[in-house]
């Protein structure tokens, strides 16, 4: 049976509108909470500034931004994949060579460590002045909890995906294991963005926490340009990125010296109308 990412597609379950409504409830019932109970920065209102938005992109990115990434990354593996000599596969469970031969549960951890590795560094691209009014629509959120945590740009998520998928699957990993990673990432995306005064006790050097990740989206001129990783502090610690200061906790959030719309639609087009202007003016 010929392999194709149309088959990852399916079994992973691409959400629908129902199954999107249905994540939304369960996660605002737990966090929502947890953040009154637990607040990193104080009381915040439920309805904030921002609020909207962030509800728009909670829709988008699972229904349209998800489907994108999936036909880009398809694409993109389907030309590579000739290049590995397993153009065919039986199904969506086996890898190939010394990595595809390993554990399931193997190759399940290994993804996640090598999947944060590739997200710390291109996280650190987005960072440089071209590619940053794609991820600046991430960073316009001016209130840190659960919700923003969705705001994402289609061209950051979807360059995001093609870097970690691309070089996981050609080295080997069965698909299952790759795309298997992805609720663990968005789990601790989720989670980090919540307005929660976390830091996982003992494990604070070794997780990223919400209070670790608070520190990414802060203003505040010490903290701009840290703390990129997505799950293991490690990769901060190793190229030196990591911002923890003990007893302190980030107070102010958005983009430095502003420049992104406020409004969904306005955040889509942003990247586009920042590349049209003079090259100075993007920042």
């Amino acid at each position: 049976m010929e392999f194709t990412w149309t088959q990852v597609r399916d079994w992973s379950l691409q959400p629908t509108l129902l199954t999107v409504a249905a994540s939304f409830v369960i996660l605002a019932a737990i966090l929502w909470p947890l953040e009154k109970l637990f607040p990193a920065r104080g009381a915040q209102r439920l309805i904030r500034t921002g609020f909207r938005t962030d509800l728009l992109f909670w829709v988008f990115s699972p229904l349209v931004t998800k489907a994108f990434t999936y036909a880009v990354v398809a694409g993109v593996v389907g030309l590579l994949l000739p290049l590995t000599g397993r153009a065919e596969q039986l199904s969506v469970f086996d890898g190939w060579g010394p990595v595809g031969g390993q554990p399931r549960w193997l190759q399940g951890v290994e993804v996640v460590v090598l999947g944060d590795f590739i997200f710390y560094w291109t996280h650190r691209l987005f960072h440089t002045s071209r590619l940053w009014p794609v991820h600046a629509v991430h960073h316009s959120a001016e209130s840190m909890d659960w919700l923003s945590s969705a705001r994402f740009h289609p061209i950051n998520d979807v360059l995001t995906r093609v870097c970690q998928v691309v070089p996981l699957t050609l080295l080997g990993f069965a698909p299952a294991a790759v795309v298997g990673a992805v609720p663990v990432a968005m789990l601790f995306i989720i989670v980090n963005h919540a307005n929660v005064g976390w830091t996982w006790g003992p494990l604070r050097y070794v997780f990223v926490s919400p209070v670790y990740h608070h520190w990414h989206h802060s203003s505040e001129d010490e903290a701009l340009d840290k703390n990129f990783a997505g799950v293991l502090v490690l990769w901060d610690w190793l190229f030196g990125t990591m911002y923890m200061p003990r007893n302190r906790r980030a107070a102010a959030f958005g983009v430095k010296g502003g420049g992104v719309p406020a409004g969904f639609f306005g955040q889509l087009a942003h990247p586009f109308l920042a590349a049209l202007r003079p090259k100075n003016d993007v920042g």
